[in-house]
């Protein structure tokens, strides 16, 4: 019966594409890198950051990640959605269509053009 009550009132996940943990990668902004904790279709979530981002910012950055056998590298504009601890919470908002089109394809999603 408690199970069945707790999940009935559960947080509904509200992400909008699936995370990926990463080992392999990090995220340069400033010419500060921190480590990637995961990564999406959508955005990036950066480990070990201090207070200088605060949510609603937009800020240019460059992400490099190996996941799998693949290498991405790209730089694009994005916006602090989530702050929580040192970590920050990332979405992409401006950001190359041919590079858009190659994370979602990595991510078995078709891009909105």
């Amino acid at each position: 019966m408690w199970a069945s009550l707790k999940s009935a009132f559960a947080p509904v996940e509200k992400r909008q594409a699936v995370r990926r943990e990463t080992t392999t990668g990090s995220v340069r902004i400033d010419s500060r890198a921190y480590p990637l904790v995961n990564w999406s279709a959508t955005g990036v979530l950066i480990g070990g950051h201090g207070d200088h981002l605060v949510k609603g910012q937009r800020f240019k950055m460059q992400v490099d990640v190996k996941d799998g056998t693949e290498a991405i590298s790209f730089g694009c504009e994005a916006l602090v959605v989530r702050k929580q601890g040192d970590k920050v919470a990332a979405q992409f908002v401006m950001i190359d269509k041919a590079v858009k089109a190659r994370i979602h394809k990595h991510f078995g999603r078709r891009a909105a053009v």
